[in-house]
Formats: C-alpha cells, structure tokens, sequence
C-alpha cells in the first residue's frame, strides 16, 4: 500500500469528522471523502479495504470520542464495527473505478454508498452516527430533501458531488477528458441546484397554523443519576419537576413534558401515578413524562415508558420504548461477559415494547420516540403514517455530560422534523431541550445543565409527504440501478454499457 493513499485515506477521515459538533462545519462533507476515493484509484482491492477501514475508523473515532466517558474499549468497538462500513464501501467503489470513469460511474458509487449508509440502520445494533444527513441537519435548504427522499437523498447527492470533485483533481490534466468531466460536473451541480431550488421552495412556504396551534411548556430540570440510582433520588426529581410544572402553568400551557425517566420508577404504581394526575389537573394541562411501567416481568424488568395524562388527571395513554439500546438499557450475553460490570452496565435489563404506539389526545395524534429511537428516520415516520400529528422526544442525555453528543443527537430530530414535516417536541434531562418546526428549524431551545422551561407553539399537522408514504423507495431505486450494472457485467456487456452511457 502506498503511504500516499494512507496518507489521503486518513485525511479524508478527519476532514470528514470535523463536519459534526465540535466544530460542526457541515460544508466538510462534500469534499471530505473525495481524498479517499482518488487514493482508491490506485489501489487494489484488498489495499481499498485497508484504506476504508483506516478512514472510517479515524472518522467514527473522533466523532464519536464521547464514547470514552464508558471506556476506551466501547469507543474501539463502535469504531471498529462502523469503520468495516467504509471498508465495504471501498472495495465496492474500487472495482467500479477501475475501468473508465463514466457518468454513470458517479451514479452507482453515490447508490452504493447510500445502500450502505442505510445498511448501517438495520438491527438491534444499528447506527446512523456520522451520516452525511447528520452532517447537514442544519443546512435547512438540503435537508428538505427528505421530505421526497428520506436522509438517503442526501447520503446519495453528498456522495456524488465527493466523486465528481475526486475526478477533477485526477484527470483534470488530460486536455481530452476536459469536455466529458465538464459535462459529468455539470450534471452534478444541476442536481445540487435542484435540491438548493426545492428546499427554498419548501422553506418560502408558510407552516399552517390557526384552531389546532397549541401551547407546549417542556421541564428540563437539569439532574443526573446513575444507571442504579438510589431511591431518594426519584423523591429529589419528583419534587423539582412538580415545582417547575406549577411554575410553567402561569402561561397556561396546553401541554407540559417531562423528558425521558425523570421518574426513575414505576408510575403505574400507587405513588407517582396519582401524584402526576393531581398535577395535571391542578395545572389544567395535558402532560406527557417519561418514566417505569410496570411489565409483571418475572425477574423485575420494566418498560421504558411515556405516560400520557389529560387535564383531568386521567391517563390516556403509554408509549413503550422498542428500540433499545445494546449494553445501555439491556446486556447482550451478560452471563457469559460477567467482566462488563466494571463498565457499570444496570443490573436489570429494559423490557422492549413490542410496537410503536400513537396516542390519541384532545390535541392531535402524537407519535413518540425515547432517546436513541430518534435516530432512526423509520420509526418517527412510521409514527406520523399511522397518523401523528406531532411527535414527541423524550431523552436523557446527561450520561454523556458536557461532549459534542447532545448537540449531535439535537440534529438527528431536526432531520426527523423534515423528513415527516412535523412539529417535533424534544425534552431532555439536561439538554438540549427544544421544539423544531416541520422544516427542521429550532423555534426555541435550552442549552446543556441548565434548568428551566422551554416553551413555544406547536401545531397539528395532517399532510404526509412522499418519504412518509413511501418509505425508504429511494434505497429500492438505488438497489435496482446497482443490481443492473452488476448483471449487465456479468453478461460481459461492458463495452456496450461504456458505448450507451458515455457523456
């Protein structure tokens, strides 16, 4: 392996890496992965997994450095497992770089990249740090490209816009090749225009409001606890938020959340249920909080809930959170890994619900996700095609302390917001708490421990854009054009496929 295609693989890792929080320079992303695709040219297969792993590993690292609050082996793995993503990704594009630049050459490495990108969602393990969508989150005209496409329309014009840069900088010399690169790059910044076209469109367009707007005042108390904590804790954080929620009620909210497991207990039980309902009638709000539900589990597991409440102190309703988190909220092979309790891994494991519930409320269907579910687009969108009018996130970031991650996980709810166009609600313990209007814009935020109350309207929305109704058809389109290149090599066509798609 040439030392100068390391050296290109591991810059493109941390060009790359310097696009999310800290220092969040999202213009990274379109160029940072252009380094390693020219070094990709002039390797051979095995030397481009090499290539791959070493810039994915540098990449993942440094943006997920938080990690290191757990240990140095839980980063290394995270690292790792996501690293053998971009090594995939490499040997893929090295065999389609190895004959002639085409257009469509551009097209297929973007597809490959966003199949893999998708790929990495998939399963009790899967992982959507570190996209390019993450990367954009606040580029506001791009990202409404997810309304159409999901995130994976963003991963795909990212991607092809790094390819089209890696081509100009390698065969940019040869005077022959000038007028097909020209046109290639031409295609790629007509696909950039119609994007930055569409999202002011979308973004020039008025959010409706009138009889279904509503109040919402969101508690962020600031307190942190430990994965056992200890009972006199769940009395400290239930006063708190109880004298924080009278306070909010002088600006009469409509709806009042607590973030995820502020009651660090079961609410069903006979202490903190009849308490909340007393507080919300005593407020005349409705209150969503995050906390225990009893399951009747045998060996003591609970779900991790959101408790819905009405004005009248009734509860209309509970969420159970699905998608849990591996050696976070349930341990994977505990018995046979007893050393993990060093890591301070719970003693008990969360029961997963078994579905994503809407809750029907006097304001509107609401679609909810607790902490780490916000990161799949699947699941909000899944929430608002079943009917959510709005959605609610509910989380705990504390365990993180004062690292990039809270501000990193904020923009995964901006890009949800985008992608179903909803108003999206977001408490967490101690931050960042924050409601996002349906184009993924922050109205109204509170920064990480500090403690107060974050408040704003909120509308009820009914219109379901395309990546809503259609799910994730944009990886379905990229497998298809993937799969008819692959066959049409293996039909030895190669010379009839550079004659009908030269530019």
């Amino acid at each position: 392996m040439k030392k100068r295609n390391l050296v290109f693989s591991l810059l493109s890792g941390v060009i790359l890496a310097l696009a999310l929080p800290k220092p969040g320079w999202w213009f990274m992303s379109w160029f940072g992965l252009a380094p390693l695709v020219i070094g990709l040219k002039r390797s051979t297969a095995k030397q481009a997994v090499w290539l791959g792993f070493a810039c994915g590993f540098v990449y993942f690292g440094m943006i997920c450095r938080w990690l290191t609050i757990f240990g140095y082996l839980p980063w290394c793995l995270v690292a790792i497992k996501e690293a053998i993503w971009l090594a995939i990704f490499s040997a893929s594009a090295s065999y389609l770089l190895r004959y002639e630049i085409r257009a469509r050459t551009y097209l297929v490495i973007a597809a490959v990249w966003t199949i893999i990108q998708w790929a990495r969602t998939l399963g009790p393990f899967g992982f959507t740090w570190g996209s390019f969508a993450h990367t954009q989150a606040n580029v506001l005209p791009i990202v409404q490209l997810g309304a159409i496409t999901g995130p994976w329309g963003v991963e795909f014009l990212v991607c092809v816009t790094n390819i089209a840069l890696a081509e100009l900088v390698l065969e940019a010399r040869q005077r022959e090749n000038r007028k097909k690169i020209a046109k290639r790059v031409t295609l790629v910044g007509a696909l950039i225009a119609l994007s930055l076209v569409y999202g002011h469109t979308q973004l020039a367009k008025p959010i409706s409001t009138g009889r279904d707007s509503f109040k919402v005042g969101i508690i962020q108390g600031s307190l942190t606890h430990d994965v056992n904590p200890k009972p006199e804790y769940v009395v400290e954080a239930y006063t708190i938020y109880d004298a924080m929620t009278r306070a909010a009620a002088i600006y009469e909210p409509d709806l009042i959340v607590w973030p995820e497991t502020t009651i660090v207990d079961c609410i069903t039980g006979e202490t903190w249920g009849p308490l909340i309902a007393e507080l919300a009638r005593d407020t005349r709000s409705n209150m969503i909080v995050g906390g225990y539900d009893y399951s009747g589990d045998a060996a003591g597991r609970n779900y991790n809930a959101a408790h819905f409440f009405d004005r009248q102190g009734r509860k209309i309703g509970v969420y159970h959170k699905v998608h849990l988190v591996p050696y976070g909220e349930y341990v994977p092979l505990r018995k046979q890994m007893p050393w993990l309790k060093r890591y301070g891994i719970r003693e008990v494991d969360i029961l997963p619900g078994k579905m994503h519930v809407v809750v029907k409320t006097e304001l509107g269907k609401v679609g909810t996700a607790i902490c780490f579910e916000s990161i799949f687009p699947g699941i909000l969108s899944q929430s608002v095609r079943n009917g959510a009018n709005f959605l609610v996130v509910l989380t705990n970031d504390a365990w993180f302390k004062h690292s990039d991650a809270a501000q990193q996980h904020l923009m995964m709810a901006q890009l949800r917001a985008a992608e179903t166009h909803r108003y999206v609600v977001r408490a967490a313990a101690t931050g960042i708490s924050a409601i996002i209007d349906p184009h993924g814009r922050i109205r109204s935020e509170l920064g990480i421990f500090r403690q107060g109350i974050v408040r704003g309207n909120v509308v009820s929305l009914n219109e379901k854009t395309p990546y809503v109704r259609y799910g994730d058809w944009f990886v379905y389109a990229c497998f298809a054009g993937v799969a008819i290149l692959v066959r049409m090599v293996k039909k030895g066509e190669r010379k009839q496929f550079r004659r009908t798609y030269t530019c």
